[in-house]
């Protein structure tokens, strides 16, 4: 029932006409004013690279947060498929894939192009991708949990920015610190074991909340 749920929503994004890629373009533009803000010295952007990048991939996701649920719930296609069988939990399953594929998976592609304006090492571009890929689910899911919360709801973007920073934040955190800790530990440093739990954490209660959620919308 997932798989087709999301070749659904990977179909109807490939036909909207390029919106999906909004998230990709505000990453970009963030990576370039940010070199610009910085002065474009190299020494001065190298060791904030890290972090600017794991800011642009947060924001440019938090961008299409609130769209995961609203065109399906103004359409009515949400209570169509849940009478069709679909539960709330394989709903919100189906959507933080396809947030995933859609949204977030282009941004950790092109995080090492970002890293080539930052003169960024091959390790450090290394560990900052590997980061994002664990933190990924998290992202994905919180991001879905927000939306559910807010599914129906005009004008919610303040809204979603309040429900996902507090989730968001420690993400960011163990994430930029699993880039430092990369060079000693590599792939066994605490924090990236700390982002695989985070992850784990968002599967095991973000994914039921959402599906919570969406089910108390659609009753």
């Amino acid at each position: 029932m997932i798989a087709p749920l999301i070749k659904r929503d990977l179909v109807l994004a490939l036909r909207s006409g390029g919106a999906w890629l909004y998230g990709l373009f505000f990453f970009a533009v963030f990576i370039a004013l940010s070199a610009i803000a910085l002065g474009g010295s190299l020494n001065v952007m190298r060791p904030l690279a890290p972090a600017l990048i794991w800011l642009a991939v947060i924001f440019s996701a938090m961008l299409s947060f609130h769209s995961i649920f609203q065109e399906d719930y103004r359409d009515g296609n949400l209570a169509q498929l849940k009478l069709s069988g679909a539960g709330g939990l394989i709903l919100c399953t189906a959507k933080a894939i396809s947030f995933t594929l859609l949204s977030i998976l282009p941004l950790i592609i092109a995080t090492p192009l970002a890293a080539l304006v930052f003169d960024m090492s091959s390790q450090t571009v290394m560990a900052t991708v590997l980061s994002l890929i664990l933190a990924s689910p998290a992202l994905a899911i919180y991001g879905v949990l927000s939306s559910a919360i807010l599914a129906g709801r005009r004008g919610g973007g303040f809204l979603i920015v309040l429900i996902t920073t507090p989730f968001l934040i420690p993400l960011l955190i163990f994430g930029i610190e699993a880039i430092e800790g990369y060079s000693i530990h590599g792939l066994v440093a605490l924090e990236f074991r700390i982002l695989v739990g985070l992850s784990f954490i968002a599967i095991a209660v973000g994914l039921p909340a959402a599906a919570a959620a969406l089910n108390a919308h659609l009753e």
